[in-house]
């Protein structure tokens, strides 16, 4: 649903369950060649320009949000007219593909610049193509598409192929643009420097979390807590060294005064994360070892998830890397123990905050 520079339209051939954030596409009247066929030609960079006409722009002027009418209302090419020829070139292009990062659609000097002046600058320069448009493979995985609409002529293709990267790059490089000059309008407020709290929310809005919720609500849908734990305030959490007469007490302060004993020593490896993470009071955890470090792991996957989404928006929002790492540290806090909305002091409800629907 969510998408920006990126073109990227993954197959699902084990039928996995897919939730709000990712659509399905039932191909079942297809051939098993023509499934695999529509999954190239919607990775082919003609969809990739053609959806940015539908659908709507939200959190900042680069990210395109695509609801299940626009999907429908998308103009594709039908893989039913492939000839087995075409067919062949593009799931060796797909193929190819597949074994690398596919790059953005907007060109890299534009996405690192982060001042209107400069970006106007560049945009105002020859058209540039981005790395993604200049790759063999999504050329060849184009020239199978574009035949397959008709152009037999190989000149023809080519020349029809030019047209459509410098239409792509001149469309994303013109977001990017209004994205910059927008980014630099938030940045003041009768001539102050936007609050890093308010910038962060735009970027909480921008991420479109699939689950949001505080560290500790989430810890109570997994299934393997059966005990309650009380946290305390004070940082840092330390684990015990002796592990012959207090193997599973927690240290908590510079002076290690206070402290709780865990149920084992898995639990107390556990307190110790989400102590230093900045889960705070009532937590509802496992009992033993090997059940604590499969939820620690969890955590461990879920954290980690939420900071790259985090960090590649506040890379795309300042080039200033004091105000990124502030940045991070607030909505890392929020992911943790739950949004603060500035106005209220509330805690944001949690399904609103952190996706849609």
């Amino acid at each position: 649903m969510a998408q920006r520079y990126r073109h990227i339209i993954a197959a699902n051939p084990e039928r996995l369950i897919c939730n709000h954030n990712l659509f399905d596409i039932a191909a079942d009247t297809l051939k098993a060649s023509e499934r695999a066929a529509l999954v190239a030609i919607l990775n082919s960079t003609l969809v990739g320009l053609f959806k940015t006409f539908y659908g709507r722009y939200a959190g900042t002027e680069g990210n395109l949000k695509t609801e299940v009418v626009d999907v429908n209302f998308l103009d594709v090419p039908d893989p039913r007219g492939a000839s087995p020829d075409v067919a062949k070139r593009l799931a060796n292009a797909l193929k190819q593909m597949s074994k690398r990062e596919v790059g953005r659609l907007v060109e890299e000097q534009l996405m690192d610049c982060h001042t209107p002046e400069r970006a106007r600058k560049l945009a105002a320069g020859p058209l540039v193509l981005s790395n993604e448009l200049q790759q063999p493979d999504r050329r060849d995985l184009d020239d199978a598409v574009v035949e397959m609409l008709g152009a037999s002529d190989r000149n023809e293709r080519a020349d029809l192929i030019d047209r459509l990267y410098k239409a792509t790059a001149r469309h994303f490089r013109d977001i990017r643009v209004v994205e910059v000059e927008k980014m630099k309008q938030r940045s003041k407020s009768g001539g102050k420097r936007f609050r890093v709290d308010d910038l962060a929310a735009d970027i909480w809005d921008a991420a479109e979390l699939e689950d949001a919720k505080p560290l500790a609500d989430w810890l109570t849908q997994q299934p393997e807590p059966d005990s309650l734990v009380i946290i305390p305030e004070e940082r840092p959490a330390t684990l015990s060294n002796d592990l012959m007469f207090l193997p599973n007490t927690v240290y908590f302060g510079k002076s290690r005064t206070g402290q709780i004993d865990c149920e084992s020593r898995g639990q107390a490896e556990l307190v110790v994360h989400l102590a230093n993470l900045g889960v705070v009071g009532q937590v509802t955890l496992p009992t033993d070892t090997a059940p604590c470090l499969k939820v620690l792991d969890r955590v461990d996957r879920r954290v980690e998830s939420a900071r790259a989404r985090f960090k590649e928006l506040t890379e795309s929002r300042t080039g200033d890397e004091r105000v990124r790492d502030q940045l991070l540290e607030v909505l890392l806090k929020w992911f943790v123990t739950g949004r603060v909305v500035a106005k209220t002091g509330q805690t944001a409800d949690t399904d609103e905050a952190g996706a849609e629907g």
